[in-house]
């Protein structure tokens, strides 16, 4: 009877994630907002349908697998280059508006081990809500996502010493030494993460090879179970040995995007992370969001979720402007990362528990950050008009190129958007590769700026615009405008100071490339010959040659065409 009732339990939480998006998604409103809503309508402060403790682990595995995605985003060489920003930005937010609410707990006569533990948790920012919110704003690519990731990835690292120094509190308060704790849970954390590490580049990519060596089983039940088990066994042993289970999950997706299937375990856990996720918003709003209580001490709520949000966007918005982001990104991230963390709810749970805070003051504390995150897409919405007017007053043109890619290296500089540029735009975005655009069409940067695509407004063959565009830092370059005298004009100028720098491009006809060539291209794909390449395709495979061997002979007229181009040149 108790197995149907959760399963009953579940049913409904099912069937509320399924309106919810629908129904929001149809008044054009976050779905988040949506999921909080329907907790508290089904939860343990409402018609009571649900109960929090028996499906809360559901949505515990919503974060895991976030995270793990995260990580499937990021190899070890692009978490390097974001190193400046994720320990840098990301810890002195974290250290700052951890001492400022520390002081302002202090004022309001809490413990002092308390007022560091609470500053601490409060410091920290939901990465369920803001990551949920930045792929609802299309905004992955742009340097929004990049620098709220950064500060996202610092703060789950301080979730470990934070868990420790939690546990030595309830076990006793004046025993031990904090200093002495954290160190250790770092040691402990970074032992746990290199034993993983090692495990997995041991394991990972033998274990995945050994199942696309079979092509039938390569992208079915067999691959996503494989996935599963990498996701939940990095989770497991983290938490076995003190340390979250997120960053785990973390570390397995950083190991996963190292190998070359990474893509395929992407589209595996997707359908999982989104459903989890959506469960994990509505245990929380089951959890917190008591309306009657909220009514009652409305005033409190309020005044504590405005201190909150206020103390955190201004800290983040003057860090930002610090590491010489746009004035613009600053005020967005700051509004986008005001609210409290999930983790927050864990840690007020453990002091009640503890009798280190009392029960009233925990529960304002839940409410608030409860609060705080359903108010994220409202203020993640107003940052956005408010970003619009200040990139409307740049006085200097190469200003917003300038500090739109400050952060960003070992990226691929588009010049030109185009129709083959927004498709390569949508296989760099599927494969998790930085990029910049530029291009001198007013209406289609505002436009494409509106999809989240990171593009600026420039003159491609203004040697200061590839400056301020990092092309020096740049992997390589991808020229798509369709003015052959410009592509030939931008070619020449970067080959000449950038003589290693990989520079593609596609020309019109075979005449045109070889030009190409002599300008310092030194990849060219020929439009006409490629298109005459397709057709001939289909052609050969009506006629039942393989597809296999279709794509030897392209190869092979590819690679003739090349060499012939290659020797007209020199």
């Amino acid at each position: 009877m108790q197995d149907f009732g959760l399963l009953a339990q579940i049913i409904v939480l099912l069937a509320g994630s399924v309106f919810v998006v629908v129904a929001f998604k149809r008044l054009n409103l976050s779905p988040v907002l949506g999921y909080l809503t329907a907790g508290a309508v089904i939860g343990d402060h409402g018609l009571k349908i649900v109960s929090s403790n028996k499906t809360e682990f559901l949505g515990e595995f919503g974060v895991v697998f976030l995270l793990f995605a995260i990580g499937l985003e990021l190899s070890l060489e692009r978490l390097k280059d974001m190193s400046k920003y994720v320990f840098g930005l990301g810890s002195l937010q974290v250290a700052i508006t951890s001492g400022i609410i520390f002081l302002i707990l202090l004022l309001l006569n809490f413990n002092v081990n308390v007022a560091v533990i609470v500053g601490m948790g409060l410091s920290l920012s939901s990465t369920a809500v803001v990551l949920e919110v930045i792929k609802e704003m299309q905004k992955e690519s742009t340097q929004l996502g990049r620098i709220s990731l950064a500060m996202l990835l610092q703060q789950d690292f301080t979730v470990v010493p934070l868990l420790v120094i939690t546990g030595i509190l309830l076990r006793d308060t004046s025993g031990e030494s904090i200093v002495q704790a954290i160190i250790f849970a770092t040691l402990k954390a970074i032992a746990v993460l290199v034993i993983i590490s090692v495990a997995g580049r041991l394991l990972l990519r033998p274990l995945f090879r050994a199942i696309s060596h079979n092509t039938q089983t390569s992208n079915s039940e067999l691959f996503v179970s494989a996935t599963l088990l990498i996701v939940l066994a990095g989770a497991w042993s983290t938490q076995y040995f003190g340390v979250s289970l997120a960053l785990g999950a973390f570390t397995a997706g950083i190991l996963v995007a190292e190998t070359e299937f990474s893509q395929q375990a992407k589209e595996s856990i997707y359908p999982f992370k989104g459903l989890l996720l959506g469960l994990f918003f509505m245990s929380v709003g089951m959890k917190t969001l008591d309306i009657q209580y909220i009514y009652q001490q409305i005033g409190k709520v309020i005044l504590c979720t405005i201190s909150l949000t206020l103390i955190k966007s201004i800290i983040i918005v003057l860090l930002c402007l610090l590491f010489k982001l746009r004035k613009s990104v600053a005020i967005q991230a700051g509004l986008l990362l005001a609210q409290g963390s999930e983790f927050a709810f864990i840690l007020c749970e453990h002091l009640i528990k503890g009798s280190l805070i009392n029960p009233e003051v925990g529960k304002i504390i839940l409410v608030t950050v409860a609060f705080s995150m359903a108010l994220t897409p409202l203020l993640s919405a107003i940052g956005n008009k408010i970003s619009v007017c200040l990139d409307d007053d740049d006085l200097n043109p190469l200003e917003p190129i300038k500090s739109g890619t400050v952060d960003i290296s070992n990226h691929v500089l588009i010049l030109g958007f185009n129709q083959a540029a927004k498709m390569i735009s949508k296989v760099l975005d599927f494969h998790g590769i930085q990029y910049v655009v530029i291009d001198d069409n007013e209406h289609c940067v505002k436009s494409a700026q509106q999809k989240g695509i990171p593009i600026f407004q420039g003159n491609i063959s203004n040697i200061a615009t590839l400056h301020a565009a990092r092309i020096d830092k740049a992997h390589s370059v991808l020229i798509t405008t369709g003015n052959f005298i410009e592509l030939k004009k931008t070619a020449k100028i970067i080959s000449e100071q950038y003589k290693e720098l990989p520079i593609s491009a596609y020309a019109a006809n075979l005449s045109n490339a070889a030009k190409l060539y002599e300008a310092g291209v030194t990849k060219i794909v020929p439009a006409s010959q490629e298109a005459g390449l397709q057709l001939a395709s289909t052609i050969l495979n009506d006629r039942g040659i393989s597809l296999k061997e279709i794509s030897r002979i392209k190869n092979n007229y590819r690679d003739a065409n090349y060499k012939m181009l290659k020797r007209e040149s020199e």
